[in-house]
C-alpha cells in the first residue's frame, strides 16, 4: 500500500521512496533504499517498482537529484535522461557509505577550473582558505554546544580547547598547524558530543568506516549525505570537485567538498543525529549488525533522512547577506561566494558561522 503523508514541507510517498520539495522549487530529491527496486523512465515519468509494485511514479522533469542506497537497478533510458538532464544519481552503501555516481557533463566554462588550478598552488591563498574554513567550523561547534542544554564537564573542557584553538588558528602560519589545532579540538568536541546523548548512544570516540557504534552511523551517513550535497553544488558551480585548498589530495575523494562542508558539520548533521537519538525517533532495534560494522535498518534509514532533509530545509537568517534562507540555499551561497573568491572578484573567503 502507497501512502503519502504532508509533514511541513516535507513529503512522503511509498513505502521505501522519499522524495524532496525544494524551498521554492518544484524540483525533487528522490532517495531510493528499497533493496531490488527498478528505476525506469516511462512516458516523461520516472517509476520506481518493486516486483509488480509501483512505489513511487514521479514527473521527470521534477526530479534535481537522486540517492540509491544499496541494490537498486536503473535502466539504460532512464541513466540516459539523467545524464542528459544533468541530475546527479549518488550511489551509497545500505549502510550508507559513498561508492560512486552517475556523473553529469562538467560544467562546460573551463574558466573557474583554470583558476582553482592556479590557485590552489598557493600556498599563501590555501593558508588563507585553510584558517577561515577551520575557524568556521570550530566557531559552529563553539555554537552547538553552548547551546545545549545540558552542560557536562566534558562540554566544558570542549569549549576551553576550541577557543584556544580558534586563537591558535588565527596565529597559525603553516596549514599542517591549522590541522593539529583543529584535530586537537575536534577530539574534544566529539567526547563532548558523546555526553550529550542519553547513556546507550554515548561513544568513546569518532570512528568512521566501518563505524563501531550506533551514534557513529548516524554520524557517518550524515556526513556522506553532506558530502554529496556538497559534491552536487560544486559541480554545478563549475570547480573541480576533486582539488581542494585544505584536505590533502587523494584518489578518488573530492577533497573541496571535504573543504566546504567542515562548517556545517555540526549546525546540520550532529544536531539532526542528537534531536533524533534523544528524542527517541531512533531506537536500539533500527539497528542491525553486518560483518563487524553497525548499519542502521530500513525503518530509522526513512525516519533519518525526513530530519535530515528537514533541517536542509529549515529556514535561518544568513549571517552576512542578513535575509531568510534554507539551509540548503545557505550551501550554495558558500561555494558561489568560494567562487568570487577563488575568481578573485571578492578578497577574503568568509565563512558561514552562526552566531
Amino acid at each position: 500500500m502507497i501512502k503519502t503523508m504532508q509533514a511541513g514541507k516535507q513529503i512522503l510517498s511509498g513505502d521505501m521512496i522519499q522524495k524532496r520539495k525544494e524551498l521554492g522549487s518544484k524540483m525533487s530529491i528522490l532517495y531510493v533504499h528499497d533493496q531490488g527496486a527498478s528505476i525506469t523512465k516511462t512516458d516523461g515519468r520516472i517509476v520506481v517498482r518493486k516486483e509488480r509494485e509501483i512505489l513511487e511514479d514521479l514527473p521527470a522533469k521534477d526530479i534535481e537529484r537522486i540517492v540509491v542506497f544499496g541494490n537498486a537497478h536503473i535502466t539504460t533510458p532512464a541513466m540516459r535522461f539523467f545524464l542528459e538532464r544533468g541530475i546527479d544519481v549518488s550511489l551509497l552503501s545500505y549502510g550508507g557509505r559513498y561508492k560512486g555516481r552517475l556523473q553529469p557533463e562538467f560544467c562546460k566554462d573551463a574558466e573557474l577550473r583554470r583558476i582553482q588550478y592556479r590557485q590552489s598552488c598557493s600556498k599563501k591563498t590555501c593558508l588563507h582558505v585553510s584558517k577561515a574554513i577551520v575557524t568556521g567550523k570550530l566557531k559552529n561547534m563553539e555554537f552547538f554546544l553552548k547551546r545545549q542544554k545540558k552542560h557536562t564537564r566534558q562540554v566544558t573542557q570542549a569549549l576551553k580547547t576550541i577557543q584556544s584553538g580558534i586563537s591558535s588558528v588565527s596565529a597559525a602560519s603553516e596549514i599542517d598547524s591549522v590541522r593539529g589545532y583543529e584535530g586537537s579540538s575536534a577530539a574534544q568536541y566529539y567526547k563532548a558530543l558523546s555526553s550529550l546523548f542519553t547513556e546507550d548512544y554515548r561513544f568513546e570516540r569518532r570512528t568512521h568506516y566501518p563505524p563501531r557504534d550506533k551514534t557513529n552511523a548516524l554520524l557517518s551517513l550524515g556526513y556522506t549525505l553532506l558530502y554529496n550535497t556538497f559534491y552536487s553544488i560544486i559541480n554545478v558551480v563549475g570547480f573541480d570537485p576533486y582539488l581542494g585548498f585544505y584536505h590533502q589530495v587523494r584518489h578518488g575523494h573530492a577533497s573541496l567538498a571535504s573543504d566546504l562542508m567542515e562548517e556545517f558539520r555540526a549546525i546540520i548533521v550532529d544536531s539532526t543525529v542528537l534531536l533524533l537519538v534523544n528524542k527517541g525517533e531512533i531506537t536500539s532495534e533500527d539497528f542491525v549488525e553486518k560483518q563487524e560494522r553497525i548499519v542502521i535498518g530500513k525503518d530509522g534509514l526513512k525516519r533519518f533522512l525526513t530530519r535530515y532533509e528537514n533541517k536542509l530545509h529549515s529556514e535561518i537568517l544568513h549571517p552576512v547577506q542578513k535575509i531568510h534562507l534554507s539551509y540548503y540555499q545557505c550551501l550554495v551561497a558558500q561555494v558561489r561566494h568560494f567562487a568570487r573568491v577563488v575568481s578573485g572578484k571578492e578578497r577574503n573567503y568568509t565563512p558561514f558561522v552562526i552566531s
